[in-house]
């Protein structure tokens, strides 16, 4: 008896002590969080969990510190942990929703802000429209370009300015090194944040680079600085910032607002402090109108929206007006900052108000005296992470940007954003007869054909909210005659005129019996047209292949590997061949360029480990972009190694080159109707596109008498319009 109570005693001190040892552990781990010492903070955290495995506030402070790293893969991780735990912080729904966000999760976060509604009801169901937002942003076409800056480094580069033809950053790059003196009153710490200066074009790099101030002047966390064009003044922002971390968060985040007089060489003297600055709260991210009398500026002071908020002061009689708040229209309850003025529009970035990640960019204009509503730049300039620092040159249309979205160099990085050129299209109308489906040469395009409009059957079919097409088709649905106009790039040798093809629709409006309908007015939303489904007129000239041996049936977001920008008319991705161990590689065409892409990815975490080694490949200049997988844009150039296809050994060939046998099946609007089922076991699916048509082929055939046993089975099982076609190094013709 005496032994067993020796045994408890001896355990309860045990215990006990082992309980002390780990709440100084987590204390020591609070103090050097405050101090923003997150990886010491994560270490102690760690030791106190080691005492203590249910500690919740141990959990919650490592993942908090490797979100304020950019490390959102541990973070999310120790969030996850959290699940299993009782009696959470009411915000911990709220601050995971946040993160998934960040990391494009958008269906996981959204679960995490209808859970939070609990706590804010309108808070909770804001944000989880703001997933919807985000992921029918990323769905749309791109209008900007983004291209990585060369002078970008693995650490943290931001906050750009344009100076003449000169390009001024921040930056905590330790590779350039200051000629200082023995005897200098100043010390001088190679690894802390300073300015530079470099050339203003897409090719800049180390070379072109070179501090802003002198050597005998101190730089020292400074930036983001912004130029009035028209005057010699500036204004700089002091910070606290540490290289690799979060730059936006509301406690503790040392900013201070100065002006200071230009140099001929975009050097700056004289520096004195913004009057308005108060003491305990942040002020900085200063921007001046052309003419320097304007200033913008964000703070997290007292009495406005919440978090950070855009101030403006004029210059009058000699000194700057008290700040005024720019209102509920710009401020919200978030955070705004980073505001850029060109004179005429406003640009800045807030974690709030609608938008695809983090910080999202925003611009908005002053319209009879009152600032309208600010837009979204949108997908191609906005990421599931923070954008912020958008800047626009004065004469060109290009624009800077700072971000920490995957793939960058380093944790922050600077971006050249160009307006994408679209071309013009050309409207015609032509009228496709779909109940009998019309011979047609699919060595030419399908307005080489007969022009002469063909009347079809349609049947009319309203659909409900679910995807799925009502089993029971009624009947009594109505058969109407119309045209399906189809948007159709004229050539230079077309002879069709408008005023030939009104005179079409007037000679068959007087057809007895026929009506002539404009089918895409005619359809609402929900509805579809379930005869056009199968067209066997649509010609093969000019598709790509994007997928092979899988369908791609909707625009989801995915990561991809960008390894280059070609900007040949002929781009030759044979280089990047050996990357195929990784992933398909994919040809993209924007604008001038043509983007090599490795991929494609779903989880953030493998793209980065791919990533890893292809950079140790030597691919330094590869980096992560995160977008919607658009069938439309994608041109797959060469096949996994490791994918997987389902199909029957003896017809299995994965040659990509040369000539081989096909069996074309059916052309699609919608992916979504193609049943791969009825024939994934005669064939390699390959899926094609063609403008807003997704055609599917079949492959993996020796011969020709092979390829024709094929489609006779297809036809066989329901793909009439079967037919054998010829690929002739990635271009598809069809059989004489």
């Amino acid at each position: 008896m005496i032994t067993s109570r020796y045994f408890y005693l001896v355990a309860f001190i045990f215990l006990g002590s082992s309980l002390l040892t780990g709440q100084k552990h987590l204390a020591k781990a609070e103090r050097q969080y405050e101090l923003k010492a997150f990886d010491l903070a994560i270490e102690n955290a760690k030791k106190a969990i080691e005492k203590d495995p249910l500690c919740i506030d141990c959990h919650r402070l490592i993942a908090e510190a490797y979100r304020m790293m950019n490390n959102n893969v541990d973070a999310a991780i120790w969030y996850r942990k959290m699940e299993r735990f009782s009696g959470l912080d009411s915000d911990y729904a709220f601050n995971y929703g946040l993160l998934l966000k960040r990391m494009g999760q958008y269906k996981k976060a959204k679960k995490y802000f209808n859970e939070y509604k609990i706590v804010d009801k309108a808070k909770g169901e804001y944000f989880a429209a703001s997933c919807d937002f985000a992921v029918e942003a990323l769905s749309e076409e791109r209008d900007f370009e983004l291209n990585l800056f060369g002078v970008s480094s693995k650490q943290t580069d931001f906050g750009c300015s344009i100076y003449k033809n000169k390009i001024i950053f921040s930056s905590f790059r330790p590779d350039f090194k200051r000629n200082i003196s023995a005897t200098a009153t100043s010390s001088f710490d190679d690894d802390k944040c300073q300015f530079f200066i470099a050339d203003n074009n897409f090719k800049s790099d180390v070379n072109s680079m070179q501090f802003l101030l002198k050597d005998d002047e101190e730089t020292y966390n400074m930036g983001p600085i912004h130029y009035a064009m028209d005057a010699p003044i500036c204004a700089v922002t002091k910070h606290n910032f540490k290289d690799g971390e979060k730059q936006i968060f509301n406690s503790d985040l040392e900013l201070g607002l100065y002006l200071a007089e230009v140099e001929l060489d975009g050097s700056f003297r004289n520096m004195v402090p913004f009057p308005y600055n108060e003491a305990g709260y942040a002020t900085g991210f200063g921007t001046l109108n052309p003419q320097g009398n304007i200033l913008y500026f964000s703070s997290n002071r007292p009495g406005g929206q919440g978090g950070f908020d855009i101030y403006v002061s004029y210059f009058k009689n000699g000194k700057w007006t008290y700040p005024a708040n720019l209102g509920p229209q710009i401020n919200s309850s978030g955070n705004e900052v980073t505001p850029f003025f060109d004179g005429e529009t406003l640009y800045y970035s807030t974690d709030y108000t609608m938008g695809i990640g983090g910080l999202d960019v925003f611009s908005t204009q002053v319209v009879d005296g009152e600032w309208q509503s600010p837009q979204n730049m949108g997908n191609g300039v906005n990421s599931p992470e923070d954008d912020f620092y958008f800047i626009k040159h004065p004469k060109y249309d290009s624009y800077y940007l700072t971000s920490n979205r995957l793939g960058g160099r380093g944790s922050h990085d600077i971006y050249l954003v160009h307006q994408i050129k679209k071309q013009e299209v050309q409207l015609v109308d032509y009228a496709v007869n779909q109940s009998v489906p019309q011979a047609i040469n699919l060595d030419s395009d399908i307005e080489a054909q007969d022009r002469a409009p063909l009347k079809r059957k349609v049947n009319y079919i309203e659909v409900d909210s679910d995807p799925k097409v009502s089993d029971a088709i009624s009947s009594e649905s109505k058969v109407i005659t119309s045209e399906k106009v189809i948007k159709k790039e004229v050539t230079a040798k077309s002879n069709i005129t408008t005023k030939e093809i009104k005179n079409t629709k007037e000679e068959n409006t007087e057809e007895e019996g026929t009506e002539l309908i404009d089918f895409s007015k005619l359809l609402p939303p929900k509805a579809t047209d379930l005869n056009y489904t199968n067209s066997a007129a649509i010609s093969l000239a000019g598709a790509k292949r994007v997928a092979f041996g899988e369908v791609i049936r909707s625009n989801s977001n995915v990561y991809f590997i960008q390894l280059a920008a070609l900007f040949q008319s002929r781009a030759n991705v044979n280089q990047f061949n050996s990357l195929s161990q990784y992933g398909s590689l994919y040809k993209v065409e924007q604008s001038n360029a043509t983007k090599i892409k490795l991929g494609y990815f779903f989880d953030e975490y493998e793209a980065k480990e791919v990533l890893r080694q292809v950079k140790a490949r030597g691919h330094k200049d590869a980096f992560i972009t995160y977008e919607s997988l658009n069938t439309s844009k994608l041109q797959l150039v060469t096949v996994a190694e490791n994918k997987n296809v389902n199909h029957n050994q003896s017809y299995y060939d994965a040659s990509n080159s040369g000539e081989s046998y096909k069996v074309r099946l059916a052309s699609y609007e919608d992916p979504i109707y193609f049943d791969v089922t009825k024939v994934n076991d005669i064939g390699v699916i390959e899926q094609w596109t063609k403008g807003e048509w997704t055609i599917f082929v079949m492959s993996g055939y020796n011969s020709l008498d092979e390829a024709e046993l094929a489609r006779v089975a297809a036809i066989n099982r329901g793909f009439v319009d079967a037919s054998v076609v010829l690929d002739r190094n990635g271009i598809l013709q069809k059989m004489n």
